[in-house]
């Protein structure tokens, strides 16, 4: 299966003109995220550690609540 250089711009002018210029580089920026990502995670780096923090107590917050680590002193 032979593609000659033609085909391929004509098989880029359609998908410029399905997709739009601004579609494409969503498109070309979104592969690029994963590829990124992937190679990354084959490495095995990036991983994040999800045990519980024990230093701040978070019995009582609600959602987007702000707990301070250390009480404040009354004047």
């Amino acid at each position: 299966m032979n593609i000659s250089t033609g085909e391929i711009i004509f098989i880029i002018v359609v998908l410029v003109i399905v997709f739009s210029a601004s579609r494409m580089g969503a498109l070309g920026n979104a592969i690029g995220k994963f590829v990124y990502s992937f190679k990354k995670a084959s490495k095995g780096e990036g991983f994040v550690d999800v045990k519980p923090s024990k230093t701040f107590s978070t019995k009582g917050a609600e959602d987007a609540q702000v707990i301070d680590a250390a009480p404040k002193k009354k004047p």
